[in-house]
């Protein structure tokens, strides 16, 4: 099953509803019998006629007759008297080769085995007129209860094969729509049309593989979390996605593949995809909290906090000893500013795990933002203490110690979260501010450089360097910068004047004659 983009969930949609409409519009002048093929065949035959058709060359085979004897034989193993359909239908139901081909009467039913299955490949709805002369049309036993539910009907050819009356076409990359509006909208899915031990037994060599194709996208997720560099995880998490969708495509109801791929899509940025996957994961299991906590985290990053903390609200419902969630709605809250409420949901989630090194980290963040630096400071170093390699926390200490005015304390930090990932943008930059704040602007702008390198859309660190640059008096680097500033939309003017208060302040200060032109652009007009 292929996987759309969101932006195109809506076209998606659209094209099914016109594939359903094009088979109910080719319906429209009879009374028709449909037959669902994944993957599309050169013929319409029944399995009998497969098994023999390569190897029998008599030019008068009669398929008839070959039936008649299997059926003389499966007689013998019958424990009750059953009538020539009845046990043609048990045959068929079991696997076994009968001149019987299968048809419904409903084309969504056929739809979904036009879909389920072969995921690369078009598939195909069949349309047969329910009375012909060319062949025979019968109603299965009763006794097969999956008949009933797959609104199964049968085709009898005496030559082992029919022709359509007409054919509707299934792109492959429309399966994956077809089958989840299907199921959302029709109760139509594996679970419903294979209803009984058999249709379990039948999926189960293709469940296994779906399962083998999820251990490995599972593998390739960890192998992106201890990823090196940002290039090396990018290149786990496509892997990961790949092997994911391969499992979908295998069991379009393995809910944990659904949930999984979010998450790699989360890791990708593709916030829109994996919320998408998330809902498919909670349409297939409403009470799978994970997928509920996971779909939050997107909304947080979509920044529809009130929708996340709804999730988060679930998840908690449906498992209150989640720690994990408390954290996740504790940074909701925070990104909200409620912050009273966020350190209330880090508390439960430290009550809970202890160990959670994130939460003391979170919770830090959470005291910083209500200026409480020193609490703040304190539950960095739990998290530090716990987690000695997690760069975020470096960083985040940093920022305490500098809003502190301890500039020396910040600077180790921020070069410790480098050490810990040496493509952090922000430590960079901050670590350059808290030099540009110390006047050792050489090392500014070498932190500063770094950052701009790492992250050439981060327009904070061109303003910053600009600054550091008026002050080495290099105002033609210093006009460069300030101007790339503004032209990707920072207020240079006012952070030039919330530092210095004006350019005559400036001038004053450090003994300088700022060039007019740099002047007139840190002006207000």
């Amino acid at each position: 099953m292929n996987t759309p983009n969101p932006s195109d969930t809506q076209t998606d949609l659209s094209r099914v509803l016109e594939k359903i409409t094009e088979i109910a519009n080719a319906s429209a002048n009879g009374a028709y019998i449909y037959r669902g093929e994944s993957k599309i065949h050169d013929k319409v035959s029944s399995n009998l006629y497969r098994e023999y058709e390569k190897d029998v060359e008599a030019e008068h085979f009669d398929i008839a007759i070959v039936q008649a004897e299997i059926l003389r034989e499966a007689k013998e193993y019958t424990t009750h008297k059953m009538d020539v359909l009845e046990i043609l239908t048990e045959l068929q139901h079991h696997g076994g080769k009968t001149n019987l081909i299968d048809f419904t009467t409903d084309y969504l039913v056929a739809l979904f085995f036009a879909c389920n299955g072969n995921p690369d490949a078009p598939g195909r709805v069949i349309l047969l007129q329910n009375r012909s002369e060319a062949y025979e049309v019968v109603k299965p036993s009763r006794m097969v209860a999956r008949a009933g539910i797959q609104k199964s009907i049968f085709v009898q050819a005496s030559s082992g094969v029919v022709a359509p009356d007409a054919v509707v076409r299934i792109p492959a990359d429309l399966k994956g729509a077809m089958l989840d509006y299907l199921r959302n909208h029709h109760d139509i899915s594996t679970k419903t049309i294979y209803n009984d031990l058999q249709g379990f037994i039948e999926n189960r060599s293709s469940h296994k593989s779906a399962y083998t194709e999820f251990y490995k996208g599972f593998t390739c997720q960890k192998r992106a979390d201890s990823a090196k560099n940002s290039t090396e995880k990018q290149t786990w998490d496509d892997k990961a996605v790949e092997h994911y969708t391969t499992a979908i495509n295998l069991n379009p109801e393995l809910t944990v593949a659904y949930n999984n791929r979010g998450n790699a899509y989360s890791e990708k940025s593709e916030v829109d995809r994996a919320i998408r996957d998330y809902n498919i994961a909670i349409d297939l299991n409403p009470e799978y909290t994970v997928a509920y906590n996971n779909r939050g985290n997107a909304y947080s990053e979509k920044g529809e906090v009130d929708r996340a903390i709804r999730d988060f609200n679930t998840a908690i419902d449906l498992n209150p000893e989640f720690a994990e969630v408390y954290n996740n709605r504790g940074n909701a809250y925070t990104d909200k500013d409620n912050l009273d409420r966020a350190i209330q949901d880090f508390n439960t989630a430290i009550d809970l795990n202890p160990e959670f090194a994130e939460v003391h980290n979170n919770r830090g963040n959470a005291y910083s933002k209500k200026g409480e630096f020193d609490r703040a400071i304190q539950n960095f170093n739990t998290a530090i203490d716990l987690n000695p390699e997690h760069a975020e926390v470096y960083y985040n200490r940093g920022n305490a110690y500098y809003n502190k005015g301890d500039l020396d304390n910040a600077i180790q930090d921020y070069n410790r979260a480098i050490e810990c990932n040496h493509e952090d943008t922000l430590a960079y930059n901050n670590r350059g501010v808290a030099y540009t704040k110390k006047s050792e602007w050489t090392s500014a702008i070498q932190d500063y450089n770094r950052a701009i390198n790492l992250n050439p859309e981060f327009v904070d660190t061109y303003y910053n360097r600009g600054e550091a640059w008026l002050h080495l008096r290099e105002w033609e680097k210093a006009k460069a910068d300030l101007s790339t500033a503004k032209n990707m939309g920072d207020d240079i003017v006012a952070s030039f004047h919330n530092d210095y208060g004006s350019v005559a302040n400036f001038e004053a200060r450090y003994d300088v004659k700022v060039p007019e032109d740099i002047a007139a652009l840190l002006s207000r007009d």
